[in-house]
């Protein structure tokens, strides 16, 4: 049996990391509504609405990590890894849109001075929550660290976000036993906010992907001093990057000998795909033109 490549393993680690977040927001969706419906807790109750959210992020994460694995074909002549992006893009926004409707509600809850009850099924339901998501955030961004993958930091993100709204709602539990009820409300605003611009950094991030960004400088200059390394190369013209998901096409643009034969020029291209590829496993193809070296200014040919 073959082995599994290292982006094959990054499709099976998405796959992995919605299937296991599915089973947990499933799990904590039940606890939550029956302990707000119980308590009559309506700020336990929109936790529990927004473990349904969770779900939803779980599920776009799944969905698109099993189509971004799916291999090359006619249409999609790079294979189909932008879906990743476009699957944490979706994250993102749900993200904002759950944040604003919390929001929403932390005002309303200010300016009808509702008061919050204390219940110590409140807090244990609250305390695992805590727990279980804590656990999810360290195992999904230790993942997306490894592979480098917005989906799954995006769901990193998103168990994140839940241990500071659990967190938050705990707060407001306890302070309300002094008397300030009014925490509750400013302290899902706060909360809110800064959900709001995590999920805008998402949606960023997915979106300077999706409109082909390339990589820095600085990668761009190392594979420019490896090309010209290889022997029969004068000079490069020009280099760029295309992202094709998880990784990149290398597009170069190279000078040699004007009186050089059309084998040995393509030779020399056919050494910088094999050279660099091997170096670089972020790259998934390189595209080398050849052009004569005629009298060029800037790099352009004249």
């Amino acid at each position: 049996m073959r082995g599994i490549t290292e982006l094959e393993d990054r499709f099976l680690s998405g796959k992995r990391v919605a299937m296991l977040g599915i089973a947990v927001n499933i799990v904590l969706l039940l606890l939550k509504l029956t302990a707000g419906y119980a308590a009559g807790s309506q700020a336990m109750i929109a936790d529990g609405f927004n473990s349904m959210g969770d779900v939803f992020a779980s599920t776009v994460t799944l969905l698109g990590s099993v189509y971004a694995a799916k291999p090359k074909d006619a249409d999609h002549a790079w294979g189909h890894g932008k879906a990743e992006y476009i699957a944490s893009m979706i994250i993102g926004f749900s993200m904002v849109a759950m944040a604003i409707y919390t929001v929403s509600g932390s005002i309303g809850s200010l300016a009808a001075g509702e008061q919050l009850e204390f219940s110590w099924w409140l807090i244990g339901v609250a305390g695992a929550t805590i727990f279980a998501k804590f656990i999810l955030y360290c195992y999904c961004i230790r993942k997306s660290r490894k592979y480098g993958s917005v989906l799954i930091k995006a769901n990193a993100q998103d168990h994140r976000n839940d241990v500071f709204v659990t967190s938050g709602t705990l707060i407001a539990i306890f302070l309300s036993l002094a008397g300030w009820h009014f925490m509750d409300g400013i302290i899902g605003i706060a909360i809110s906010a800064w959900i709001i611009y995590s999920g805008i950094m998402i949606v960023m991030e997915s979106a300077r992907v999706l409109m082909d960004a390339g990589v820095d400088e600085e990668t761009l200059g190392e594979y420019r001093e490896e090309v010209l390394q290889i022997e029969g190369v004068d000079h490069v013209d020009s280099l760029s990057t295309k992202p094709v998901g998880a990784k990149s096409i290398l597009i170069v643009k190279i000078s040699v000998d004007r009186d050089m034969t059309v084998i040995r020029s393509h030779e020399i291209g056919k050494k910088i795909e094999e050279e660099l590829l091997g170096l670089h496993p972020e790259l998934a193809d390189i595209i080398v033109h050849i052009n004569p070296d005629l009298p060029h200014k800037n790099g352009i040919h004249e």
